[in-house]
């Protein structure tokens, strides 16, 4: 580990982060059975919860599944191999995780119907302004998995992209825990994240049936930062690409 001088520092700042998230949620859950900090998503904690954990299975898959991809080929030792071949690598990128996307699609399905039709917990979903804020939340965050592809090409292993996104997702998103119960200097952080604004659009049309018009500010957030964070992806994967293959290290790991 001591070799991977970035991904050791970063496993350390994971713990120390994972700390305050729970720090935080121990906070929320001690004011009891009634949560007002709820009430604009209809007050059920489990409902809530349950949302949270479907939106961090979008966020990890958008982030982690194409640094993933190279990862995975640069192990095998085949990823020169690959890209000589006469599929560009934004196209290979693209391709190897549609299929991982598809998969979050099924798991989250089967996990809103069992929350529905098994426990009965309230769910009033809007399907057309849920399934848009879903797309532009996984297209938004691709651009940010783009880049660490980028940086992974060069890396090898320990990417602060991901990891910095993924920390800051779980502890300032409101996961587990509305964001009232963070102090204000994070709260103002919070503000500025395009996940927290992907998840308070989830919750509203997964939970109290808001259409597009009622969480339009944020799938206007999620567009912008899809416009922006996708083309500079695919930039940062060719330099990571170019720069790679100027000193030799693609078959590296």
């Amino acid at each position: 580990m001591i070799s991977y001088k970035t991904a050791l520092v970063l496993g350390i700042l994971g713990s120390f982060i994972g700390l305050l998230q729970f720090s935080f949620m121990g906070n929320f859950l001690s004011d009891g059975n009634s949560f007002p900090a709820l009430e604009q998503y209809g007050g059920n904690l489990l409902a809530y919860l349950i949302i949270g954990t479907a939106f961090t299975s979008f966020v990890g898959v958008s982030l982690s599944s194409f640094q993933s991809t190279i990862r995975g080929e640069q192990q095998m030792g085949t990823l020169e191999y690959l890209l000589i071949s006469n599929t560009r690598l934004e196209l290979i990128l693209v391709y190897s995780g549609l299929m991982n996307f598809i998969q979050a699609f099924i798991n989250v399905a089967i996990l809103l119907a069992v929350v529905i039709f098994v426990f009965n917990i309230p769910l009033d979903i809007n399907l057309l302004g849920g399934l848009l804020a879903m797309v532009l939340t996984i297209a938004s965050l691709s651009g940010i998995g783009l880049m660490s592809a980028g940086i992974i090409i060069i890396t090898k292993v320990g990417d602060p992209i991901t990891w910095a996104f993924t920390a800051l997702t779980g502890l300032l998103s409101g996961v587990l825990f509305p964001i009232d119960y963070l102090p204000g200097y994070l709260q103002a952080v919070s503000a500025i994240l395009p996940t927290t604004h992907a998840l308070h659009a989830l919750r509203l049309t997964l939970i109290q049936n808001a259409g597009i018009s009622e969480v339009m500010p944020q799938l206007f957030l999620l567009s912008i930062m899809t416009l922006i964070t996708v083309p500079l992806g695919f930039i940062i994967i060719r330099i990571g690409f170019n720069q790679a293959r100027r000193v030799g290290s693609l078959a590296q790991y």
